[in-house]
């Protein structure tokens, strides 16, 4: 299956220009590459991961620090580097990856300054494929909401910001890393830089009361297909929405029509004894199955990887 996977994408490759690329697929091959991260099946999991993000070019930033995990333990650090320098051109900064384990024991300071004499040009990079006006102006609303919590000013400035996203996504602008790119403490100093996450966003879609009823499933499902929403992110919203978690459920007169019935055995909510639909469910979307997410603290104790990232 992983070969003929493999073909298909070398395929892919060559029509480029032709195939406009839907990254729900994406997700959903990637799936397999966890299962063999889980597995422990590295030399696989490291060619499928390569060819799938040399022919998506995803925005999502994590999958490219994974990459560069899964290449260091199969000891090729060449493509290591490589795959580290994505990284950095998708936002991520140095001292999140001077955090993960593997990076620290087996790279020298030689390998460290090397990077950081290229970072600047490659952060710089990244910048430029952003809008920064956007980006600065999402932190800003965050770094608001945060501060207003418990304040009387709260339900007011969810609510602005909400609409603020809410008229992109009607645009079909979705703001996610492929527009404003990942969160950045510089910006928001009540965010968190290295969950490489766009919580600056996904934040006031769990705050907000009925937020998918509002956007609209279906133009959520239409950002996942373009690259701009994570399909992990969609699943915590509609987690925090079913479960009315927010505290703006309290006082919410809104009447809405149900959600469609999605079993993803997410935080917050109760969680489902029918692993057969919570598993289908999560792969309609590109989710790993629940029992693969189990597995991943283990992996990563071992080698001294990160697999997991803010929410997803």
């Amino acid at each position: 299956m992983i070969q003929n996977l493999i073909l298909f994408l070398t395929f892919l490759l060559f029509q480029d220009n032709i195939i406009e690329k839907d990254f729900l697929l994406y997700h959903q091959e990637f799936i397999q590459v966890e299962e063999l991260i889980v597995q422990e099946n590295f030399q696989n999991a490291e060619t499928l991961l390569n060819d799938l993000l040399t022919y998506y070019k995803p925005a999502f930033a994590k999958d490219y620090v994974i990459a560069a995990e899964i290449s260091l333990i199969n000891k090729n650090k060449s493509k290591a580097l490589n795959w580290m320098r994505e990284a950095f051109k998708h936002g991520v900064k140095i001292k999140c990856l001077k955090e993960i384990t593997i990076f620290k024991e087996l790279f020298n300071i030689s390998y460290w300054q090397k990077l950081e004499k290229e970072f600047n040009d490659l952060y710089a990079e990244y910048q430029s494929n952003i809008s920064i006006g956007k980006s600065k102006t999402f932190h800003r609303n965050y770094q608001k909401e945060q501060e207003s919590k418990s304040s009387k000013t709260y339900k007011g400035i969810v609510y602005s910001n909400f609409f603020k996203i809410k008229e992109s996504v009607d645009k079909n602008e979705y703001p996610g890393e492929n527009l404003i790119g990942i969160d950045n403490s510089n910006d928001a100093p009540k965010i968190d830089d290295c969950e490489l996450d766009n919580a600056k966003i996904t934040a006031t879609l769990l705050h907000y009361d009925y937020p998918i009823n509002e956007l609209t499933e279906e133009k959520l499902v239409t950002a996942i297909k373009s690259g701009a929403l994570h399909p992990r992110e969609f699943a915590i919203i509609y987690a925090f929405q079913n479960g009315r978690v927010s505290v703006l459920y309290q006082e919410s007169g809104k009447t809405r029509t149900k959600l469609s019935n999605y079993q993803f055995n997410f935080s917050f909510g109760k969680h489902c004894t029918d692993f057969k639909k919570v598993n289908a469910d999560r792969a309609k979307f590109g989710i790993c199955s629940y029992e693969t997410d189990k597995k991943k603290p283990i992996i990563e104790e071992k080698y001294g990887i990160k697999l997991k990232f803010g929410y997803r």
